[in-house]
This record gives C-alpha cells, sequence and structure tokens, in this order.
C-alpha cells in the first residue's frame, strides 16, 4: 500500500558517466631473445634481453584521461631505449616476464610509481643479472 511512498523516497542510482580511457595504438611482444615494440604506425624498436641495463617507469600528471605511465627500457651502454605504455597491447605479458627475468625487479617501485599523480622517474631494475 505505501508501495509509492517507498518508490518516491527512494534514492535513485546515480549512473557515473564512464571516463574515456585512451587506447594506445602500441603493441608489445617479447620471447626468450627479444622485446619488439611496434609504434602503431609501423615503426618497430627491439632491445635483446640480454642487453636491459635499466628499467624505469616514467610518470606524467596528464592523467586520468591519458596515459600517464610508462615503462622506459634502455641498454647498457644507454644509445638505445625503448618507451612502451602502460595500456599498450602486450604490457602486462612484458612485466611478468620482467619479474621473472630481472632478478632483483623492484615490484614496490612499480606500485610506488603506479601510485604517483606527478611527473616523475622511478627506478625498478639497475643494471643486474639475468636470471
Amino acid at each position: 500500500m505505501l508501495d509509492w511512498l517507498f518508490r518516491l523516497l527512494r534514492r535513485r542510482e546515480v549512473v557515473q558517466p564512464q571516463r574515456p580511457r585512451s587506447t594506445s595504438p602500441v603493441r608489445v611482444t617479447q620471447d626468450d631473445k627479444l622485446i619488439s615494440v611496434d609504434d602503431g604506425s609501423g615503426h618497430v624498436s627491439a632491445l635483446s634481453w640480454s642487453e636491459i641495463g635499466n628499467v624505469t617507469v616514467l610518470t606524467t600528471n596528464a592523467g586520468p584521461f591519458e596515459t600517464d605511465l610508462f615503462w622506459v627500457l634502455s641498454d647498457r651502454d644507454g644509445r638505445t631505449t625503448i618507451m612502451i605504455p602502460m595500456d599498450a597491447a602486450g604490457e602486462h605479458a612484458l612485466l611478468v616476464a620482467m619479474q621473472a627475468r630481472l632478478a632483483g625487479f623492484d615490484n614496490m617501485a612499480v606500485v610506488e610509481a603506479m601510485s604517483s599523480v606527478e611527473n616523475g622517474v622511478f627506478q625498478i631494475w639497475p643494471a643486474g643479472e639475468l636470471v
């Protein structure tokens, strides 16, 4: 009998609009020897696992509507650097592979980087031995 009153007084669920999330055209693949990054326009960069000398995460204050986290992998000489947005296809598989292959990979630094809303650089893995 009082259903009309309950319907009137019931809080209506406010639907939050979905935030558009940038989806990167970048694709990263990796195998036992090589990490390859296709930038989406046909340009492919590569770095061999045996040559990795440094892994950092670059953060920007562009989020949440733009990609604001990037993996930066450099060779031991610092001559070759590849940058991979964290929303790139294949990025999660690369993370899992780095955790397995790079002794001393700093997962806590990754968590700190992912929590950052400011411009910054987080050291994830210094030169070390491959497992």
